[in-house]
């Protein structure tokens, strides 16, 4: 009995028949198991249960049994939660470990996944299998180990095809050991997972054939692996396939789905070939679950939900309404960017009246300077002519600069506006100011002076004399002129409109 015990003991502890999640038969049905980047592929959130029997005619062969959950969060997050346990005759493994995902879209139909796990992971012995058993391994047998799990993965995601590369130990794991029975450490990043499948859809999208290719590179020894599968979904409701296994033999697969949301797999694998050649099957039950409605604008990638969405078509009323929004929009452009164009113009012309506003001020300003200056002088010609009376009384010139000056204007409506007939003018002024001083200072000279506004031409203007008859005026003008002060006098005859 005791030589038996060991012998089975040996053989399930030999790291060529160790089993991990990794191993299952239907790896393709929550490839979240395999990889972690496949973490919240489903877009909304995904339930799996599995068991597997390996060897199931003998006693204390291993069993694997794993319930897992992934969904996808915000900002192109993922994440999930991985539970397994593993037991071998009198040794049983278990674990948990949390994912951590992320999703990098390259283009419409390209994205480029990543996913990280780390957990805990627990060795221990079923102690009642042992009997009476006192070989000096027992206390070896009967430690408990507890050591880091992890694993990472990429993969990538175009269109149908889908493939990745993922490393099961990232951390350094712990087993039990056949030589001898004690306890021994796998190193980390030795083991590599490479897989790929392709999706090929046919008869109008109603039927999916997919081929699947992994290849396990082990290192400590452990030999590689090559495993391949192909499927077919029927009506994305049932599906059959096979797959072969490297020194493990053939496989067949199939299972059934209700409304895209839940699935059943079973696979069976008939007795194993090669160096691990026993001749007792393994079989494999899977169960997936996904709940609630696919999130919008989320990359997804399931089994489960293999059916395409479904791109509505357009009804002609549909049609010619977004015919009419289209035509509508371009309207509002072409509407936009004419007045944009006349905005500019616009500021264009303002630009310009303001220009030209500003050369007109300039220029109004320039006139009142020289009318200043006008004005200016013909005050200081009547206080020269206070200051130095005598100087003033001599006879003037014959030859004056407005002779035979004598302009005639339709009256205006300034409220000072002259009155209607013939006049003697002294002076003309810009402002009011300077004619009412010009005016008061004749009139300190004993002259009989008096202003009013001529709209027309937009000034003042100081008289001497007023009347009806040019001829008279006439006359008043050639006396004022004998003196210098009014040498320049002329006449203005006002009309009426």
């Amino acid at each position: 009995m005791r030589l038996c015990l060991l012998a089975l003991f040996e053989c399930l502890m030999l790291p060529g028949v160790s089993q991990d999640i990794t191993n299952q038969t239907q790896f393709f049905f929550n490839p979240y198991t395999l990889n972690p980047s496949y973490a919240g592929t489903e877009g909304r959130p995904a339930l799996f249960l599995s068991y597997r029997k390996q060897w199931s005619g003998i006693d204390g062969a291993p069993t694997i049994s794993n319930f897992s959950f992934h969904n996808t969060a915000k900002n192109k997050l993922n994440y999930g939660l991985n539970f397994n346990s593993d037991k071998r005759g009198i040794v049983s493994t278990s674990s948990a470990l949390v994912t951590v995902g992320y999703t990098i879209a390259l283009d419409e139909f390209t994205w480029l996944r990543f996913g990280l796990s780390a957990g805990m992971g627990f060795n221990g012995v079923d102690v009642a299998k042992l009997g009476t058993f006192t070989d000096k391994i027992l206390p070896s047998i009967l430690n408990r180990n507890s050591f880091l799990m992890g694993n990472a993965g990429i993969s990538v995601h175009h269109k149908t095809f889908h493939g990745g590369i993922s490393l099961p130990n990232i951390f350094q794991p712990v087993y039990v050991s056949p030589d001898p029975f004690s306890v021994t450490a796998l190193r980390p990043f030795q083991s590599v997972i490479i897989h790929a499948s392709n999706r090929f859809y046919f008869d109008k999208d109603k039927n999916v054939f997919e081929p699947y290719l992994m290849y396990r590179l082990n290192g400590s020894g452990l030999p590689s692996q090559l495993e391949v599968a192909a499927l077919v979904h029927l009506q994305h409701a049932v599906w059959v396939g096979g797959s072969y296994r490297q020194n493990f033999g053939i496989s067949a697969l199939g299972g059934i789905k209700i409304k895209n949301q839940f699935a059943l797999g079973f696979s069976y694998s008939i007795k194993n070939t090669g160096i691990n050649e026993l001749n007792s099957p393994s079989y494999e039950i899977q169960l997936g679950y996904l709940t609630g409605a696919k999130k919008k604008d989320h990359f997804a990638y399931s089994f489960v939900s293999t059916e395409k969405e479904k791109v509505k078509t357009k009804t002609p009323k549909e049609i010619a309404e977004a015919k009419r929004k289209a035509e509508l929009a371009k309207k509002q452009a072409e509407e936009k960017k004419r007045q944009e164009i006349a905005l500019a113009k616009k500021l264009e012309e303002d630009k310009k009246l303001a220009e030209e506003k500003k050369l007109l001020e300039e220029k109004r300003v320039q006139e009142e300077r020289i009318a200043a200056k006008a004005d200016s002088a013909q005050l200081k010609r009547v206080a020269d002519h206070a200051n130095n009376p005598k100087e003033e009384h001599g006879l003037g010139s014959d030859k004056h600069e407005n002779h035979e000056r004598h302009e005639t204007v339709v009256r205006g409506g300034h409220k000072e506006e002259l009155d209607l007939g013939d006049f003697v003018i002294a002076g003309s002024f810009a402002k009011r100011e300077n004619a009412a001083r010009y005016t008061a200072d004749l009139n300190k000279l004993n002259f009989t002076a008096d202003f009013g506004f001529l709209t027309p031409h937009g000034k003042w203007y100081v008289y001497l004399y007023q009347g009806t008859d040019i001829n008279a005026a006439r006359i008043e003008r050639d006396k004022f002129r004998k003196l210098q002060i009014f040498r320049d006098t002329w006449l203005l005859t006002i009309t009426p409109k």
